[in-house]
């Protein structure tokens, strides 16, 4: 068993290499062609360019790994079906399932793999890469002026040159448009001129002979104003820019981060997400009318994810040994002074009236009795409408709580989507053998065909789900599982119904099964009309009175 084990594998080998490398280089072709605009004419040197290539494949083989393991378990079981080395192995008495036990071993190692490498390598090929982009976008080329042609200088500012020199660097009937201050549009008509870039090789200088100028007055359609001059100096900046890498940029997106680093922002969103909700219900419940029992509020989120949760904290604590941590210092409490509490005598002021008849027997003098104190009131303030106060804070509650569920939601379906697409390996590997055994002599076009139906249609339940669970409609890990679990289903139907046939090699081609449909079809017709004679028959005819 282990020498069939052995070249089972060994036969998945070369399919899935070559696969894998057909599949890579035709999407980096499709990648490429759509990016050359953005690459050709910049001037760009070629570590650049390499490099944007090399960090362009984490990308492209994520996508194509489990589509080529299809492709090599469609490949590898339709070419021992068609040479009935599959019915060589039933009549020595291994089961086709038994034959699927190592690819399935190592389709789940391989699924294991592509976990870490879309966990590790492809954030960080997904940061550099939007980085060398961004540089890329400033880079701006060498200005190069075409004759009877209007040459966007900058998205603003366009010439027109009838005529040049290379050699002297000089212009003939040269217009300008000059957009850059909006509705006062500028248009210069000149004789000749010269063109020169500064000494830092970034801006241009445009020195303008006889002519003349004309522009909008505060962009006022009605007033035109022009100018003539004999000599004119006009300057553009940074129109020219070299490549430059930028060393640091530590803003990362959720398709930047490692599954522990989405984790670790999820819990902070989470914190923030309850407490908004709990703003929002208090708002809303002093809105509703006495006597409501219910009130609808955004689905809470858990605070930790499961999956990532799974991933980040139980498994490390499983197989990494534990650290210890040192016990503080006891420390004895420090004695304090016991609390001595003064006593406070009460003292008895005399109002107003005793007051005065005290001094007036001890002085013997008569005190005038004083003018009463009149006191205004403050203002009443407005009252406050309340209503309107909840409204507007429940409104604003509730926009924050959209934003924070997005990006909630956002980051849980890019945590399962590196876990589902890595273990699309093993869904598919059970999938392929029962269509590579029902069409054995179906050949590499069968095998094309397939394996892009297959995950065709897994990519668009794929980004499907992606999409409802971004909305909020799905929860992420329902929308990204989905995919696998009916593939996983009808590959087990499938695989049972295969080993219920007696020949894993009957049929052939599509030519052949479209045959044998065809086939059947008549048979089913023909026994149908003998059924409908049989009972025609059989029916008792009503005899006829004279």
């Amino acid at each position: 068993m282990k020498l069939v084990t052995r070249y089972i594998v060994r036969e998945h080998v070369g399919p899935l290499l070559f696969a894998l490398s057909a599949l890579t280089s035709l999407l980096m072709l499709q990648y490429v062609a759509r990016q050359l605009a953005n690459l050709a004419g910049k001037g760009l040197p070629w570590s650049a360019i390499g490099k944007f290539f090399v960090l362009s494949l984490p990308f492209t083989v994520a996508m194509t790994m489990p589509m080529a393991v299809l492709v090599a378990t469609l490949f590898t079981f339709g070419r021992m079906a068609a040479e009935h080395e599959i019915t060589a192995l039933k009549a020595s008495g291994v089961r086709v399932r038994t034959l699927m036990l190592p690819v399935l071993a190592c389709a789940f190692l391989l699924s294991i793999a592509m976990v870490a490498f879309n966990d590790q390598v492809l954030p960080r090929a997904n940061h550099e890469l939007r980085i060398l982009q961004n540089d890329i976008a400033k880079t701006k080329p060498t200005l190069a002026l075409r004759d009877q042609a209007l040459n966007a200088v900058t998205d603003q500012f366009f010439l027109r040159i009838a005529r040049s020199d290379a050699n002297t660097n000089k212009m003939y009937d040269v217009v300008i448009y000059d957009l850059t201050k909006g509705p006062e549009r500028k248009t210069i008509y000149a004789d000749s001129g010269v063109f020169s870039l500064t000494k830092n090789g970034q801006d241009l200088l445009l020195q303008l002979f006889d002519g003349y100028s004309q522009e909008f007055v505060r962009g006022d359609p009605r007033r035109l104003q022009r100018s003539y001059f004999i000599d004119q100096t006009v300057k553009v900046r940074g129109i020219t820019r070299g490549f430059e890498s930028t060393s640091t940029d530590d803003f990362r997106s959720d398709r930047e981060m490692t599954v522990c680093e989405m984790h670790r922002r999820y819990a902070t969103d989470a914190l923030e997400f309850r407490r908004v909700r709990q703003e929002y219900i208090m708002y809303a419940s002093r809105l509703v009318a006495p006597g409501t029992k219910t009130l609808r509020a955004p689905r809470d989120r858990p605070a930790q994810e499961g999956l990532a949760r799974f991933y980040c904290v139980t498994l490390p604590s499983l197989f990494l040994p534990k650290k210890a941590k040192a016990q503080a210092p006891v420390v004895p409490p420090t004695p304090q002074a016991p609390v001595v509490t003064p006593t406070v005598t009460p003292t008895v002021t005399p109002s107003g009236d005793t007051l005065r008849d005290t001094l007036r027997d001890t002085l013997g003098a008569v005190i005038p009795t004083p003018t009463p104190t009149v006191t205004i009131a403050p203002p009443i303030p407005p009252v406050i409408d309340s209503v309107s106060m909840y409204r507007g804070a429940m409104n604003a509650a509730d926009a924050q709580l959209v934003a924070s569920r997005e990006g909630i939601d956002s980051l849980t379906v890019e945590i399962h989507k590196k876990f589902a697409l890595s273990f699309a390996c093993l869904v598919f590997v059970l999938f392929g053998p029962p269509i590579a055994l029902r069409f054995p002599r179906g050949g590499v076009g069968v095998t094309i065909g397939v394996s892009i139906g297959v995950f065709g249609l897994y990519y668009v339940c794929l980004m499907g789900g992606e999409a409802l669970a971004d909305k909020g409609m799905v929860p992420p890990s329902i929308a990204m599982w989905i995919a696998n679990v009916i593939f996983t289903l009808a590959g087990v139907v499938l695989l049972w119904r295969v080993e219920s046939t007696t020949d894993t090699s009957r049929g052939g081609g599509l030519r052949d099964w479209w045959a044998d449909r065809g086939a059947r079809r008549a048979l089913a017709a023909q026994m149908k009309r003998e059924q409908a004679a049989k009972t025609a028959d059989n029916k008792p005819t009503a005899a006829v009175g004279a």
